[in-house]
């Protein structure tokens, strides 16, 4: 990667974190009476309690050994060469509250459609089992259970994307919900992130103030005939003071940079004309330059670059 890009995605990265939004998903609403998430037709889920009244059950299938869901699954179905994401989140012998427990489960609910949450449960017990044994394997299907009991919740509340004053009755109510099925350790590691994204996006939109920008937005450069005041200024609004304070310093490292080698390049020239020297002279000599003008950490890049 080009310095310069790397200078400018360390400063970018920081200021991006405000651009964060928690989106309302459907696995973070949750799912309806098949467990399957509730969607609507502008791709934000709707939970609509007793929407699947006076539906007949389907009739209960023969729950498969683990070995037969491994089969249809990691065989012969949409899993055929991955591996599970996530972790058990067992330490020293222990089960602890962490989010990649989550995101374990939610690899194998993926598997629902070629396979039923009961099979899917089995899997997960017998992996958990086969993982760190019986008596933790026991606790993380305590845990997946409560999990899908929240995934299948009845909401009171309803979300609706263009009613911003239904946005927090919503988000209370999955708040609450989720530490008195989960227990607040869990739902902590589980939610946390999603929440504090939710309340930041919040808190911004009703500040009034414009969103912070794309992260893939180009970061306004200083160039040849650019006002340095002008390019300050944007990056401030975009960006923030600070953030635009950090880029002004990436400028001066990157024009430092270019600087030095500019000059590296002139010496190996200068070095390379020396008749009076031998070749393994002007490379000491360019070695010594090298070790004089830059950082142990550039000398490899310094090399390529004037092909030492």
């Amino acid at each position: 990667m080009d310095m310069r890009l790397k200078l400018t995605a360390g400063v970018v990265a920081v200021a991006a974190l405000a651009a964060a939004a928690f989106s309302l998903r459907p696995a973070a609403l949750g799912a309806g009476p098949d467990g399957r998430p509730a969607s609507s037709s502008d791709g934000w889920a709707m939970i609509k309690p007793g929407a699947e009244e006076g539906a007949r059950p389907a009739p209960a299938a023969a729950v498969m050994t683990p070995e037969q869901v491994r089969q249809r699954l990691f065989r012969h179905g949409s899993f055929a060469g991955t591996e599970p994401s996530g972790d058990w989140c067992v330490a020293q012998g222990k089960l602890g509250a962490c989010a990649a427990l989550r995101h374990r489960f939610e690899y194998y609910i993926l598997g629902l459609g070629e396979v039923t949450v009961d099979d899917l449960r089995v899997l997960v017990l017998d992996e958990a089992n086969r993982a760190h044994g019986h008596a933790l394997a026991q606790q993380i299907i305590a845990v997946w259970d409560k999990y899908w009991q929240l995934r299948g919740h009845a909401w009171r509340n309803r979300f609706d994307q263009s009613d911003r004053r239904t946005w927090l009755p919503v988000f209370e109510e999955q708040r609450m919900v989720r530490r008195q099925i989960l227990g607040a350790d869990w739902a902590q590691a589980f939610y946390a992130d999603d929440e504090a994204r939710f309340q930041a996006h919040y808190a911004q939109l009703e500040s009034g103030l414009p969103p912070p920008p794309d992260p893939g937005e180009p970061v306004p450069q200083m160039a040849p005939g650019k006002d340095p005041a002008a390019v300050h200024a944007e990056r401030v609004a975009r960006y923030g003071e600070a953030a635009a304070t950090r880029l002004a310093k990436a400028d001066d490292e990157w024009a430092d940079w270019q600087r030095r080698l500019a000059a590296a390049r002139q010496e190996w020239q200068r070095l390379q004309g020396a008749t009076n020297l031998s070749d393994r002279q002007r490379r000491q000599d360019m070695a010594d330059y090298v070790s004089a003008h830059f950082k142990p950490d550039e000398h490899l890049r310094v090399q390529a670059l004037l092909r030492l």
